[in-house]
């Protein structure tokens, strides 16, 4: 039975999971028929009410990231990578929305990660989006390439009409749901888009229905039961279609496409070498490179890069000749925003394409991420690089955005005394930096957690005893921070901490290289250990660098990272499948094969039974 007018669905207990629908404004309605039953009735057939939760440390029951919702929105529909290129649906021509991506509240996440079960949380605002993305989106279908299985839809009539509009709803689902749908399901769903055909234009039946199915539990959750008939102890292997959508969304925050289905429907995801085949042709996708560029965003921090905020009065004067404050008239009060807006925007290309290219067109190796001094610029952020850079024959990378940004990027060699991989990059130094001063402690405790060694919150009042963030200083940011945390309660902590931190001294707030403080020379000397027990001994950074990229933990803890991600759970770093990947990661230290190898593994082609 369907319903009419504003629908109310509360809490319903779905596999240890809850979902939860809150009242609506009034559902795009045709003549009192609703999409809300179609998918209240789908979360309680599909999700059992009764059944016992997952382990969440094998398979957790995993929504779908805001990343891989507007992805799979992009990949369902066939649209193209560039919103700019979408064709309007005359429903929503005239709309202020942008087409793509929708913007949802962000995941609270697990150390920074998003997509892992134990960081999502449902909210009212986040549920109202997401009806407000599938009404929205449902009105592209009619401007999709791959939606109708028809030639031409809008020449058809009558019965035909209905025909052609059922097979497209039929696929469609079947799609979005990346799985077949079942007898009952395909009942409902006739049922459904039967009774809103009855009751409106065709078009309006289509849309209305293709909202339902985005509503639907199949579609924002990833749902792995397993096929329970090959059953090894505990161990039930995922079904193909399981084993499809795990391997699209590790490696390309997105649904299956078109070869990974035919593979799934004819039982080839099995075994370990089918796999392996499928998770290579993969990684030569370029939707690989955009999900290991939004991988090393989270693990670095840098998605908030437009958090940070040089101050102009420190900075202005030395890199970008203006002056240390606005005239008097005002009229330049915004010459410091607009030089920032470029320089942030430059930095998150620097990057990007640093990682990218790293990984997929250099070495690929860890100690590369961590080492390579090989990189790309703009005439923004030069000033950052000093001397000594050597421009490289390459392709330039050009940038223009509706925001006025227009950057020109061209690859380059950094001196290599001055700069090594993702540690010295701008990006990650200026925002582990006050607005004047670098910030030696939030440098040292990002040091730490690279290696899995969190260090906790300061004790109250912490901040109280950090030096001021002003020009006017009369000793070096390393001695003023030696003396504010050097004694009391402070010290144990920061005999630990601040090492690390120092080594990037030579950094300023912007990432910046300098080779003098406050007129004195830079100490960036120093020496720490970690919980294993290695010890580290530097005078540069680039010397810590090189230490960390061999570091047995800090390796273990980056494929840590990669497997919790791929997974979407929490990892226990004891898990024997966890250690299997770590050693092979040691020896191995390619990036790629350290994918390969978690999509082989127990913990990714395996769920814990009850």
């Amino acid at each position: 039975m369907f319903f009419s007018s504003i629908q109310y669905v509360k809490h319903i207990k779905a596999k240890g999971k809850k979902i939860v629908v809150r009242p609506l404004k009034k559902l795009y309605t045709l003549n009192s028929i609703s999409i809300v039953s179609f998918v209240v009735g789908g979360i309680v057939h599909m999700l059992g009410c009764s059944e016992p939760p997952i382990a969440p440390d094998e398979s957790p029951l995993i929504a779908l990231t805001p990343t891989e919702y507007n992805n799979t929105i992009r990949d369902l529909l066939a649209m193209p990578m560039d919103a700019e290129a979408w064709d309007e649906p005359f429903a929503v021509g005239s709309s202020a929305q942008r087409a793509w991506p929708w913007t949802f509240p962000k995941e609270t996440g697990v150390q920074g990660f998003e997509g892992i079960a134990q960081g999502q949380r449902s909210s009212p605002y986040q549920i109202e989006q997401m009806y407000n993305a599938a009404v929205h989106f449902a009105q592209y279908v009619h401007v999709s390439p791959s939606f109708h299985t028809c030639a031409d839809w809008s020449s058809m009539l009558g019965e035909q009409k209905k025909e052609c509009g059922w097979d497209s709803i039929k696929r469609f689902a079947q799609r979005g749901w990346r799985r077949p749908i079942t007898d009952d399901e395909e009942q409902r769903l006739e049922q459904y888009f039967e009774d809103n055909w009855n009751n409106g234009t065709p078009d309006d039946a289509i849309i209305l229905t293709v909202s339902g199915i985005l509503l639907s539990p199949a579609f924002h959750y990833r749902i792995e039961e397993g096929d329970m008939e090959q059953q090894i102890g505990e161990a039930i292997p995922l079904n193909d279609w399981e084993m499809a959508s795990r391997l699209s969304y590790f490696l390309w925050d997105s649904m299956p496409d078109p070869t990974l289905f035919a593979a799934a429907a004819q039982g080839e995801l099995r075994t370990k070498a089918q796999i392996e085949t499928q998770a290579l042709r993969m990684l030569s996708d370029p939707r690989a490179r955009d999900t290991v560029i939004h991988f090393h965003n989270q693990w670095l921090g840098t998605t908030k890069i437009n958090h940070i905020s040089p101050a102009r009065r420190a900075y202005g004067p030395t890199y970008y000749n203006i002056s240390a404050e606005p005239a008097l008239d005002t009229s330049d009060d915004f010459v410091w925003p607009t030089i920032l807006l470029d320089v942030r925007k430059s930095m998150e290309l620097e990057t990007n394409l640093f990682v990218e290219r790293t990984i997929f067109d250099g070495g690929g190796t860890f100690t590369d991420l961590l080492t390579d001094n090989h990189g790309y610029l703009s005439n923004q952020t030069a000033p950052l690089y000093g001397n000594g850079v050597v421009e490289l024959s390459g392709d330039n990378i050009t940038y223009n955005d509706d925001n006025g940004i227009s950057l020109n990027l061209r690859p380059v060699e950094f001196p290599a005394d001055q700069r090594a991989g993702i540690l010295t990059l701008p990006s990650v130094l200026a925002l582990r930096a006050h607005p004047v001063h670098p910030a030696p402690v939030l440098r040292g405790t990002f040091i730490f957690n690279l290696a899995c060694q969190p260090l906790g919150a300061p004790p109250p009042g912490a901040e109280e005893q950090a030096p001021p963030d002003t020009l006017d200083a009369q000793m070096t940011n390393r001695e003023r921070i030696e003396v504010a945390t050097g004694s009391g309660s402070c010290a144990t902590c920061h005999d630990v901490i601040n090492p690390p931190g120092f080594a990037f001294e030579h950094f300023d707030s912007m990432g910046g290289w300098r080779t003098l403080d406050n007129e004195q020379p830079i100490d960036s000397s120093g020496s720490f250990r970690l919980s294993d027990g290695e010890e580290f001994v530097f005078n540069t950074a680039i010397e810590l660098a090189h230490q960390l990229a061999s570091s047995t933990q800090v390796r273990d803890c980056y494929s840590l990272h990669w497997a919790r991600y791929a997974t979407g759970s929490a990892l226990s770093p004891s898990h024997p499948s966890v250690a299997d990947i770590q050693a092979q990661f040691r020896e191995d230290d390619n990036i790629q094969n350290l994918l390969i190898s978690i999509a082989k593994s127990d913990i990714f082609r395996y769920r814990r039974g009850e």
